[in-house]
């Protein structure tokens, strides 16, 4: 079973919340935190009244008050940043040092490549003919969660969080997680450097049978040790490589990093080894 969250506080998430409930014939559920919930095919979704980002152990309070074990859990949510770009996002959760916006320091949440990556290429074609940018983000922010979770997000400031073509383009992509995946065949890996919308890692999932679980940006390589090195792989489930990307890094850093996964058992991985989609 898939659960999505929706939250009171989000414009953007509770204008995707509309656009699900208009798709499908929906049945309430019982409550959860006060709030009416629902149920269609392979999803549960649930509305919360505060931001999610500091919602932590949902999975926990989900089973408890609801006896259900989500496989994956989908946060629908806004995504803000200070260029204004208009894009839509896709990104694992946890923090590689300080915990400034929710969870905690130091720790990643288990995150869900296959599901993640599919949403990235669904939600490229879904939202073809909208004016938005189609990207992955780097691993950040909370809430904390011991089930893979990911977020999927309208961006990047208040006049695009209300907008109903990409809430319609992303609510979409998420009801097509309850079909085959197209990303059923792809390697798994774990991806590091770049920027924080980890481009190359965006247009390498996009065109070729590679999907994404954690991603580090250049930014968070000083956190890279032998031990975060084991928990990105611990919490990147079937992970098999590591996909650098190689201008991004110093040729130290590299070789570093490379040594170091390579001693961890993880194929370095290459894009002109890989299958187009």
């Amino acid at each position: 079973m898939k659960l999505i969250l929706t939250s009171k506080e989000d414009i953007a998430s509770m204008n995707i919340r509309e656009e699900f409930l208009g798709m499908r014939d929906w049945q309430e559920a019982g409550t959860f935190d006060g709030n009416p919930v629902h149920r269609t095919g392979g999803f549960t979704m649930i509305l919360i009244d505060d931001i999610h980002l500091y919602y932590d152990d949902l999975d926990r309070k989900v089973k408890d008050e609801l006896g259900i074990e989500p496989d994956v859990i989908i946060v629908a949510s806004r995504h803000r940043s200070e260029s204004k770009l208009r894009t839509l996002t896709v990104h694992p959760l946890g923090n590689y040092s300080s915990a400034d916006y929710g969870g905690r320091p130091g720790t990643l949440v288990p995150s869900a490549p296959r599901e993640m990556t599919h949403a990235l290429v669904t939600l490229a074609r879904n939202a073809r003919e909208l004016d938005f940018k189609i990207s992955f983000e780097a691993t950040h922010h909370g809430p904390y969660n011991g089930s893979p979770l990911f977020f999927i997000e309208i961006g990047s400031d208040e006049s695009a969080w209300p907008e109903k073509e990409p809430a319609t383009a992303i609510a979409k992509t998420i009801l097509s997680l309850d079909s085959e995946l197209a990303t059923g065949d792809d390697i798994v890996a774990m991806g590091i450097g770049g920027g924080h919308y980890m481009p190359r890692m965006s247009d390498v999932a996009l065109e070729h049978k590679i999907s994404f679980g954690h991603m580090v940006p250049g930014y968070a390589t000083d956190s890279l040790d032998e031990a975060m090195i084991e928990q990105i792989m611990e919490k990147t489930p079937g992970v098999e490589g590591v996909y650098f990307h190689r201008k991004a890094l110093s040729k130290p850093r590299l070789r570093e990093l490379k040594a170091i996964c390579e001693e961890l058992g993880l194929e370095i991985l290459s894009s002109k080894e890989m299958e187009f989609r």
